[in-house]
C-alpha cells in the first residue's frame, strides 16, 4: 500500500503526517519508521517510531534514497510501514523523479509487505500518473 499526502505548503499536510505516523503505531505488528531531511519532528512522533534523517547520510540523488530505502528494507525484515516526509526537500529530488519511484515503491511494497506513506509539498496538478494513483484527499 502506498498513500501519497500532496498539495502546496500550508494545506495540512504535516499535521495529518503526524497524526497517521503516530496512529501506524497502534496498528501496525512491526516496526514503524519515519524518513526525514532533519530531526524537525522528533517532538511531534512517538518515541517508539524510528526517526531517520537523511542528512545524517548524504543523500542527494534519487538513486541514493531508493538504495537507502532498499538498504533500512535489506537490515531490518520487521519494517511494516515507512513514512516520508517531504521527498523533494530530502533529497534533490523533483516531483517528475518522484513519479520515476513510485513504481519501485511498489515492488517493494509487495516483496517485502512494506507500506509506505509520502508528503510531497508541491501543487496536485504536477503529479505524474503514478503519484496520482496513490493520492490522499487532504
Amino acid at each position: 500500500m502506498i498513500n501519497i499526502l500532496i498539495g502546496p505548503k500550508g494545506t495540512g499536510k504535516t499535521k495529518v503526517f503526524i497524526n497517521e505516523v503516530n496512529e501506524a503505531l497502534k496498528t501496525e505488528k512491526g516496526n514503524v519508521v519515519c524518513v526525514t531531511k532533519d530531526g524537525r519532528h522528533t517532538f511531534d512522533i512517538s518515541s517508539e517510531v524510528r526517526m531517520v534523517t537523511t542528512e545524517d547520510f548524504n543523500v542527494k540523488t534519487v538513486e541514493e534514497f531508493y538504495g537507502f530505502i532498499c538498504g533500512m528494507i535489506s537490515q531490518n525484515f520487521d519494517i511494516t510501514h515507512i513514512f516520508i516526509d517531504s521527498i523533494t526537500k530530502i533529497a534533490d529530488i523533483t516531483v517528475a523523479q518522484f513519479d520515476m519511484v513510485v513504481p519501485k515503491l511498489e515492488e517493494l511494497a509487495k516483496k517485502y509487505s512494506v507500506k509506505f506513506t509520502v508528503a510531497i509539498s508541491a501543487p496536485k496538478e504536477e503529479a505524474g500518473a503514478n503519484i496520482a494513483k496513490y493520492m490522499v484527499n487532504l
